[in-house]
């Protein structure tokens, strides 16, 4: 797991500043979240409300993955380990504090592309957007954590995290086959 004395080491202060602001690490962990919470907000906002057609929001929230994956790699590994370390209240806290505002923000999308006819309207709305969002975590951490990064060079190649426009072209083929009416 995560230590409080790398973490210290990491940020360059000592152990006992931390634990001056944090009576623990799973407090630091929850600090950090709702930084990343409001980050993920105004991210999810902007894109979902712009007037862009579906299929760009898609191909924004892909590329917003791929450079924040690389900007806060260690976050989004602390992200990882923090949700499966076992602790049941943390997991139930930090997935309703930070995936309901996914959740919300993905349902509101899909369910404005079926209003708008962009998106297949035999299709459940929050079904589709938990669908998505696993392709987003996966997509993360395919950027990110060393498993995942070598898991996405065993499937796609040793060049790919260097290809992003392809991984967004084959995303977006991938989803608009699933989502969008065959006519549009």
């Amino acid at each position: 797991g995560t230590n409080i004395n790398l973490v210290a080491k990491k940020a360059g202060i000592s152990v006992g500043s931390i634990y001056k602001y944090f009576d623990s690490k799973e407090d630091l962990f929850l600090m950090i979240i709702d930084i990343c919470i409001q980050v993920l907000e105004n991210t999810l906002k902007g894109i979902v409300e712009s007037d862009d057609n579906i299929m760009n929001k898609f191909e924004r929230i892909f590329r917003e993955i791929q450079r924040t994956s690389r900007e806060s790699k260690e976050l989004i590994c602390l992200y990882n380990e923090m949700t499966t370390i076992g602790n049941k209240n943390l997991v139930k806290k930090v997935s309703r504090d930070i995936e309901s505002i996914s959740a919300k923000a993905y349902t509101n999308l899909i369910s404005n592309g079926q209003l708008s006819g962009e998106i297949r309207s035999d299709i459940d709305p929050r079904m589709a957007a938990f669908f998505l969002d696993n392709l987003f975590m996966s997509l993360q951490f395919s950027y990110s954590c060393d498993y995942y990064q070598e898991r996405f060079r065993t499937y796609c190649g040793e060049d790919i995290e260097k290809r992003d426009d392809f991984v967004i072209d084959e995303l977006c083929k991938l989803i608009k086959s699933a989502f969008c009416p065959s006519d549009t």
